[in-house]
């Protein structure tokens, strides 16, 4: 075995154990864990907090999906249009791109709006709701309108990019869209079947009256306490019964889809690498514990959600641009019995 496959092996089982103790952690102290974190940001009775980093990350914690997928659609479209010889073709396949691209960005900012509307109107769900519904057409027609200007910005200053640049990020992409829609559909497949009750609408008055914490349950038991739940005025806008796991940490947690471009560019120099690392680790760690201090999740909610995008851009780094290098210096074997 090779050096750099002895290192693969420790990082590994680093990542293995570190991810079980705080997995256990979180199995057996998640309520407490919430209790100690929404101390300061959730009144008994409430189901909304006024904290400003938790409604911060809550409005912004998204934003990579939006954005990497923005990013995504415009490399594809421009990679078409310089590799097509066909004129209509490539018009069409960038005019797609922006397209897609303009849809994705606007529902970040969409998402930057209403999230706070409904801590700012929680009192009272139905105007909250009334309040909401009136101001969509004005939003909508603002996130899109906001989102062709910078989408056309982000056009015009790409343009003189080569088709070899672009080929890199249609690999990117490739990795983004297969990792966003794979964990999308583990995610809210897991939201749908474990059906688990937020800490928030247990605190909330409505889930104080009907059983309050002793609707809760551990991440891995699937049981029908959401059923008292589904028809309370708190299903009206949100999803009281729907904390396992969090969708948003997943959302953020798409950040690590930035690791695969040390590859695609060959990035040498150690900052850049660093860079392109701990970033997404602080974003999704600061979503996952906002959504904490919220009451919206508990640790094992964000440490599962955050955890399958990072296992799904690994996965597919090194079945793309690896050629499963790392495996068979891992294990020699596979490539002797290749030979």
């Amino acid at each position: 075995m090779t050096l750099r496959g002895k290192r693969n092996h420790i990082a590994v089982l680093l990542f293995l154990t570190v991810f079980g103790a705080l997995l256990v952690v979180a199995t057996f102290y998640d309520l407490e864990i919430s209790r100690v974190m929404t101390r300061f940001s959730l009144k008994e009775g409430e189901y909304y907090t006024n904290n400003v980093f938790a409604n911060f990350f809550e409005a912004v914690g998204m934003l990579p999906s939006y954005l990497l997928g923005a990013f995504s659609a415009i490399s594809v479209g421009w990679f078409f249009y310089k590799a097509l010889s066909k004129k209509a073709l490539c018009v069409i396949a960038l005019s797609l791109g922006a397209v897609a691209a303009v849809y994705l960005l606007s529902g970040a900012f969409r998402d930057m709006i209403f999230y706070p509307m409904r801590h700012m109107i929680a009192k009272d769900a139905d105007a909250a709701t009334a309040a909401i519904n009136a101001m969509k057409p004005t939003v909508y027609l603002m996130s899109y309108v906001i989102s062709v200007a910078v989408i056309a910005v982000a056009l015009f200053l790409t343009k003189d990019l080569s088709v070899d640049v672009w080929r890199k990020l249609t690999l990117f992409a490739l990795i983004f869209f297969l990792t966003e829609l794979i964990s999308d559909a583990v995610v809210s497949a897991l939201k749908n079947y474990v059906d688990r009750v937020r800490f928030r609408a247990m605190n909330s008055a409505y889930g104080q009256a009907v059983g309050g914490f002793d609707q809760y349950t551990r991440w891995y038991q699937v049981t029908d306490h959401a059923a008292a739940f589904r028809a309370t005025p708190l299903v009206g806008y949100t999803d009281s019964f729907r904390s396992f796991p969090s969708g948003h940490t997943e959302c953020a947690a798409l950040s690590y889809c930035l690791i695969p471009l040390i590859d695609l560019f060959r990035v040498e120099k150690r900052g850049a690498k660093l860079a392109l690392w701990l970033s997404p680790i602080l974003w999704t760690a600061l979503t996952a514990m906002g959504r904490i201090v919220a009451g919206a999740h508990f640790m094992s909610d964000v440490l599962i959600g955050g955890t399958i995008p990072f296992v799904l851009v690994i996965l597919f780094r090194e079945i793309f641009l690896r050629r499963l290098q790392d495996l068979k210096e891992m294990y020699p074997f596979l490539t002797k019995r290749k030979e």
